[in-house]
This record gives C-alpha cells, structure tokens and sequence, in this order.
C-alpha cells in the first residue's frame, strides 16, 4: 500500500555507489565521467523500472553536470541486488573541475518499482472503412489503475492508398500513489498472428488523474489488414522504495 511504501522510504536504504571515476583530460580538456550503483532490492517485489537521476558538484560545491534517466531494461529479484547504470553525460570541460576532480562528488537518487502487467486482449481490425471495433471491458491494473475499454478505428484510404488505424484506449489512477508509467503494447497482426507492426505508448499518471493512449498505424495495404488484429497489453509501474547514496570520484587508470 501507499502507507507502507511511505514507512519503506523513511528507513535507511541500501544503495551504494560502486563506481565513480574520472578520467584525464583530452587533448580538447574534456573530462569523461562514468559511474555505476549497486541497489539491494529488500523488497518482496521484483524491480523493473528504476527513475535515476544525479547531481554532479565540483570541489566548491558547484554544480558542473547531471542527468535523469528511466531504466526500463533493468530486472533485480526480489531479495537480490542489482548494479545499474549511472549517466554522466558527455565529456566535461576540464576548467569545470577547478584542477580538483579527484574531489568531484556524485549525488544519486533512485525510486525502484514493480511492474503490474496486464494482458489487455485482442480486437479485430474493421473490414470497412470509418467503421469501429470494441473492446467492451474495465480492466483492473493491480487495483490501483483501470483500462476503460479499446476502440479501434479503420479510416478511408488515402491518396497513395493507405489505410490508417487509429486506437483509442483511457487509462485512470483510481489510487493515491503517483504512477511514474503506464503503458499500452500493441501489436498489429496479420490473419496468419505475422507482427505487421508493433507500438508502445506510455506516460506519467498522477493520482486521481487519466491518460489516453493514442497508438496509430500507418502505410497499410487492405491485403495486409484482411482479417488482422491488434493485440495489447497494459502495464503500470509502482514504486517500490527510495534511494540516495554519494561518492567521491577517482582517477581512471584504463
């Protein structure tokens, strides 16, 4: 629940930084960091989706750099710990470093979530022009979110006569906990299950807010789409816990 997750992110956390080094200067004085972190998934969920962000600070304190990253490819097992990616950006100016960079300072912050997945279904593709397929559902998405239903519409050839698909598909936060992505996966199939083309939209959905996905299809042929499908899936991404963790950098000798 959002209570516990809030009691989770107050207690100390488990993450530390692994790597975080700087190499010389080149011969344009720029000054490439890099930096890793190892998470320990404490959790009774698996991680799939992390929210990385950082400060970099020179010796004054300063900031000289930055980033913020979704890890989507990232999996840590319940219980296990996992080491992920630090982005640094591109090479530094090496005046940024004040002649100091070995007292150059990273600040991390990472959320972990779990993943609620969702096998949303299949809609036939209209035969017809300006006509409509339906999915008539509420689906539930880990009782925090719902999918209200798909429409699927098949609209007239154009000029070089293609035929596009346009799919509709709301999505509401019926909870008080932020959701960092929801996502809908579409494939658009052939009569024989071939992928023809394949789509993935997502956004943010603040509590007690709604988001429509608009997954669209061009360039098709009638040929193609005679008795073809699209077949979805829905996922939502929910914190799991929150981390911070610093380090000082140290010379790359590679």
């Amino acid at each position: 629940s959002y209570l516990e997750w809030e009691s989770r992110r107050k207690k100390k956390k488990k993450m530390k930084i692994s790597k975080f080094t700087h190499t010389k200067p080149d011969s344009d004085g720029d000054v490439r960091l890099q930096c890793t972190a190892m998470i320990e998934n404490d959790s009774d969920h698996d991680i799939e989706f992390v929210l990385i962000s950082n400060i970099i600070v020179n010796s004054s304190g300063a900031t000289i750099g930055g980033d913020r990253t979704e890890e989507e490819d990232v999996f840590i097992d319940a219980k296990e710990s996992g080491e992920i990616d630090v982005n640094c950006g591109w090479g530094m100016h090496e005046a940024l470093f004040e002649g100091k960079p070995e007292k150059t300072k990273i600040l991390v912050s990472a959320t972990t979530y779990r993943r609620e997945f969702v096998k949303v279904g299949a809609v036939d593709i209209p035969q017809d022009s300006n006509e409509i397929s339906m999915l008539k559902k509420d689906i539930s998405l880990g009782g925090v979110a719902e999918l209200n239903g798909v429409t699927v519409l098949r609209l007239k050839k154009d000029d070089e006569g293609d035929i596009p698909i346009e799919i509709k598909a709301g999505f509401r936060n019926i909870s008080d906990t932020h959701i960092e992505r929801v996502q809908l996966s579409s494939k658009l199939q052939d009569q024989r299950d071939a992928v023809i083309e394949e789509d993935k939209t997502y956004s943010t959905l603040p509590s007690k807010s709604a988001f429509l996905a608009e997954p669209r299809f061009w360039g098709l042929k009638a040929g193609k789409l005679k008795n073809a499908s699209v077949v979805m899936t829905a996922s939502v991404f929910i914190p799991i816990d929150t981390y911070t963790a610093q380090a000082s950098s140290t010379l790359d000798e590679d």
